[in-house]
């Protein structure tokens, strides 16, 4: 419950950015790049877990690199496949195993969050770090 007050304060204070967006997913999918700085937190929603994920650097064919910390298997087993990213231009964000195949996709949420919309279950989120 602690923390799910947590997330629940940590996205009112940063509405802000995406209320100032333009609307459009894009630009939103933006303001999220740019706010966290290439840092985010990962959270299985119902667990205690928390994964730290990084952006790298850019990579080949529209991806980046992602680095995510060792515990990440701790939240899900599936994110140890998880090599790069891709901004797919419409609000959704891939999370890509080596052969590019999509292990995780989330679309835009409230503030400067994203949640997983594939697979439909477990549902994580994203949450940018400053």
């Amino acid at each position: 419950m602690k923390l799910l007050s947590v997330l629940v304060l940590a996205l009112a204070a940063t509405a802000g950015l995406y209320v100032t967006s333009d609307g459009a997913s894009d630009g939103a999918s933006r303001e999220i790049a740019t706010a966290s700085d290439g840092h985010y937190s990962l959270y299985r929603v119902g667990g205690a877990e928390r994964c730290l994920v990084e952006r790298a650097g850019d990579a080949a064919q529209g991806r980046f690199h992602l680095v995510l910390e060792p515990g990440c298997g701790e939240v899900d087993e599936r994110l140890a496949l998880v090599r790069f990213g891709r901004d797919e231009g419409d609000g959704l964000l891939s999370f890509l195993s080596e052969d590019g195949s999509s292990v995780v996709e989330f679309a835009i949420a409230d503030g400067i969050a994203y949640e997983s919309v594939r697979p439909e279950a477990p549902i994580f989120q994203l949450l940018s770090e400053f």
